[in-house]
């Protein structure tokens, strides 16, 4: 037996019976202990830090009483039977008030009900006003019922235990839930962060559905905030749901202000049922859940994230969910961040652009008409130089006409006109203008036979453009005196134009980035090959803006095989041009 006050108590409190209702299993085994032994009173008590309270009692009004006055706390002290025939008469309890109260206690029996660790927590006890002694017989069915009384508080401990078990698994298995819901958000988001398709408001588009899956909300707003104004920046709603990207509001009028009050993540599951329904956005849109958090340019302010619905979350957010909103403002902020940043590098790149173009075309022309005798005859090793110089002031001039072009192709200004044409054109106009180039590399372009000649809707131009960044880039990285083959995969709808070289192929690394802006496999200032590593980019831009499609194929070691897909002109739109 384990005799620590301190552990016994913790042993009752563990079995989570105090101040529970009455119960029938415990009642009728105090009305049997009344009739079966003739006395008045009989008790099913429990004795904690200050008092003994009574789990059933039959001729007793009071639910508890001290324990300094108790019998019962003498009782638990050891085993057996505590009996006092006359209390009156007991020095122990002969000033105790319940025995100089009017029908006082005189007899008392009580048997410790014990633990199945070991405790004695409390008793079971008969009382009578007159004095009297148990036979053994009546003894033997105290100490009988006091364990029929004993199991059943272990039973009910039991039960307890049980159903915190229970209740521990279910959370359990809730938070594992959560875990895995959170896991796959931050996976979703992931590819969204990564995703070579998506533009960056596309991206912020996507994380607030995002949000919204997860929060099982309707509505997903990044807000910009300045001077008191809520303005949306990105949404996502249903149609019924008048929201859009521009709207400004007070910030007064919305959640949001509270959030930033917050300084962290506000999370209201029921508006309505919270101190949050005297908000003027309760009153003004009525919605009764919310959750947003702020976003942080660096040490700057930029505004929240945030996610709402018109009806009440049946229960309150979770750690989860809070953990995936912060982890949202982060992210987000860093895209914004970006956005400004990249905001900065084109408006700085076109600038300087632009900057360069009428000088470097005065240097050209006038490198032109040099060379072609406006100035007379000129030696030869100069005419060497000037040429290595107008060669390098041409090269310079296409990459500042990419620059251009990227400009454009981000400001959607790109003009171009489409029209059906021959492909054969196409193509037979592309092998001569770029062998010249190929040639430099000893490499040399095969253009082979279309089954048949049909049109295809594009800008000549800018077709012209897309294929000479295809096959000077398979003529870099061909080997000496190799060859690039152009071949068509001719189908009903569509046809591929592949350009297929036999170099060195693309490293596995560097192919998911392969159609980024100046993204190169060797970025370092060692690399052989030449570019900026906008070719492919603008390429991509131009093919997509023309209702085509742009990809490769590629075996490190053994080539690549870069394509791009355009439509056939359907003969009736042929016939009418």
């Amino acid at each position: 037996m384990v005799e620590s006050e301190q552990a016994r108590l913790q042993a009752l409190h563990g079995l989570a019976i105090l101040d529970t209702p009455p119960e029938e299993r415990f009642d009728r085994i105090t009305r049997l202990a009344t009739h079966l032994l003739g006395v008045e009173i009989a008790l099913v008590s429990l004795v904690d830090e200050e008092r003994q309270w009574f789990k059933s009692r039959q001729g007793f009004s009071i639910t508890q009483t001290c324990r300094q006055e108790s019998f019962c706390a003498h009782a638990i002290k050891k085993e057996g039977i505590f009996e006092i025939e006359d209390a009156s008469a007991d020095p122990r309890f002969a000033d105790n008030v319940l025995v100089t109260a009017r029908r006082g206690i005189r007899f008392y029996a009580g048997v410790p009900l014990t633990t199945s660790d070991g405790f004695r927590v409390g008793t079971l006890c008969i009382i009578d006003s007159k004095p009297r002694r148990l036979d053994d017989a009546q003894r033997q069915a105290l100490i009988d019922l006091a364990a029929c009384a004993e199991d059943e508080v272990n039973r009910m401990g039991l039960e307890n235990e049980l159903s915190r078990v229970t209740k521990a698994r279910s959370r359990l298995a809730e938070d594992e839930q959560q875990q895995r819901r959170l896991v796959a958000a931050l996976s979703s988001l992931n590819e969204i962060s990564t995703s070579n398709e998506l533009s960056l408001a596309q991206q912020l588009q996507a994380s607030l559905a995002l949000g919204c899956r997860h929060l099982q909300m309707q509505i997903g707003i990044i807000s910009r905030i300045n001077k008191g104004i809520f303005e949306v920046v990105s949404v996502t709603a249903p149609k019924d749901v008048a929201v859009s990207a521009g709207q400004c509001l007070p910030l007064a009028n919305t959640y949001c202000d509270m959030t930033l009050k917050r300084n962290g993540v506000l999370a209201v599951h029921n508006v309505g049922m919270s101190d949050v329904r005297h908000h003027p956005c309760y009153d003004t849109f009525g919605l009764e859940a919310y959750i947003g958090c702020s976003i942080q340019l660096g040490e700057q302010l930029f505004g929240t994230v945030s996610f709402s619905s018109a009806m009440p979350r049946p229960q309150a957010f979770t750690e989860t969910d809070t953990i995936l909103l912060k982890l949202l403002s982060h992210w987000i902020g860093s895209v914004l961040e970006r956005q400004q940043v990249d905001a900065l590098k084109n408006e700085f790149v076109s600038t300087v652009s632009h900057e360069l173009r009428t000088p470097l075309t005065a240097v050209t022309g006038g490198l032109k008409l040099v060379l072609g005798g406006a100035i007379g005859e000129i030696p030869a090793q100069t005419q060497q130089m000037l040429t290595m110089a107008l060669k390098n002031s041409e090269r310079l001039g296409m990459l500042i006409n990419d620059l251009l072009d990227i400009e454009k192709l981000l400001t959607g200004t790109l003009n171009l006109i489409c029209q059906p044409c021959s492909l054969a054109t196409l193509l037979t106009a592309t092998v001569q203008k770029n062998q010249p180039y190929a040639s430099q590399y000893g490499v040399t372009l095969n253009l082979l036979p279309l089954a048949v000649d049909r049109l295809i809707n594009v800008d000549s131009l800018h077709f012209q453009k897309i294929m000479a960044n295809l096959l000077s880039n398979a003529a870099k990285f061909s080997q000496l005196k190799g060859e690039v083959v152009i071949f068509c995969d001719e189908c009903d709808k569509s046809v591929r134009i592949n350009v297929k070289d036999s170099g060195c192929g693309i490293p596995d690394a560097f192919r998911a980035r392969i159609f980024q802006k100046f993204s190169q496999s060797d970025a370092s200032d060692r690399r052989v090959k030449g570019g900026m590593g906008l070719g492919l980019s603008i390429s991509k831009a131009i093919t997509e803006q023309m209702s085509g499609t742009i990809g490769f194929a590629s075996c490190e070691g053994k080539g690549s095989t870069f394509y791009v897909v355009f439509p056939w002109v359907e003969e009736r739109d042929r016939a009418k041009s």
